[in-house]
């Protein structure tokens, strides 16, 4: 008798039974999407008005700045440091036939002869408080520069400093950078009126020279006088004879101090101020103020769309 056939059979899994009836994990029944569609069309049924918007802001701007709005020159000046060797350079060829020896260049150096011609010192000067509210009372632009646009300003500001307005005032105006691949320095100053922004900042030229020129001075006659006091007290012949030698080298430091027209700077460039005016920018604040009214009145639009529908 055969035996009988045994067949095993498997069950099929139902896997896709139990996908069904398990919860889908990355659905929520409270997502909701967001159609845009609306919101795309109301901007498109209103771009006119949009675009209407952006040209009107676009066209009172550029009457406003270019009409009602007063227009400030802007002049330039470029200026050249000279480096201190060059000066000493140039007196040593005068006084070199009064004995090079005996020490002269230690002794000079260590008296820092030639004065500090370093571009950053000048700017540092330029822009300081001192020499701006001298500059201003020495040339009588206080009235200028402190004269309000609008009468109620001028009571709600009166009780400050005055030197403190006039030195603000200079500061808004006037603008310099040293260029350190040139080695030049640019001065700005601004202006409604092309020759007095040229005037003033020829000011600035003149008042920085005189500064310097009256400094060296002063230094090369403290020089003098210390070292003509220690050689008359001193009992050594030779260090004498060197005193004196450096007494001299101060005196010429003194006289070409004096005397010399490109002193510690030559001016490359003198003031002058262009024919077009340097404020307002026309062309620039009616681009911004077009770009944001047209912003604007497109989210109005969306945002008008957005109560409709909510």
């Amino acid at each position: 008798m055969a035996e009988p056939e045994l067949r095993i059979t498997r069950e099929p899994r139902r896997d896709s039974e139990r996908l069904a009836a398990a919860p889908a994990r990355w659905y929520h029944e409270d997502d909701e999407t967001i159609d845009l569609a609306p919101y795309v069309f109301a901007l498109r049924d209103r771009w006119r008005t949009v675009a209407a918007a952006a040209v009107a802001a676009a066209v009172i701007t550029a009457l406003l700045t270019g009409l009602a709005l007063p227009k400030w020159y802007r002049a330039k000046a470029v200026i050249r440091p000279i480096a201190p060797p060059a000066v000493e350079g140039r007196i040593a060829g005068v006084i070199g036939g009064l004995g090079g020896g005996f020490g002269l260049n230690g002794l000079a150096a260590s008296l820092g002869t030639g004065g500090n011609n370093d571009a950053e010192e000048y700017i540092a000067i330029l822009r300081g408080f001192g020499f701006n509210v001298a500059l201003a009372n020495r040339h009588q632009l206080a009235g200028e520069l402190l004269k309000p646009w609008f009468w109620p300003v001028n009571l709600l500001f009166s009780w400050k400093d005055p030197e403190w307005g006039v030195y603000r005032a200079l500061k808004k105006r006037f603008d310099c950078e040293y260029s350190i691949k040139t080695g030049n320095i640019k001065l700005y100053f601004q202006a409604k009126n092309r020759s007095r922004a040229e005037k003033i900042l020829g000011y600035y030229v003149k008042d920085l020279r005189d500064l310097l020129r009256a400094r060296e001075i002063s230094l090369a006659s403290a020089a003098i006088a210390s070292l003509e006091t220690e050689a008359r007290t001193t009992p050594d012949a030779v260090l004498r004879t060197e005193l004196y030698l450096l007494v001299a080298k101060q005196v010429q430091r003194k006289k070409m101090a004096q005397v010399e027209a490109d002193f510690a700077f030559r001016v490359l460039d003198p003031p002058a101020a262009s024919d077009k005016a340097y404020r307002p920018w026309v062309l620039l604040d009616s681009v911004l103020v077009a770009f944001f009214a047209f912003l604007s009145s497109a989210i109005w639009v969306i945002a008008k769309a957005v109560l409709k529908h909510t």
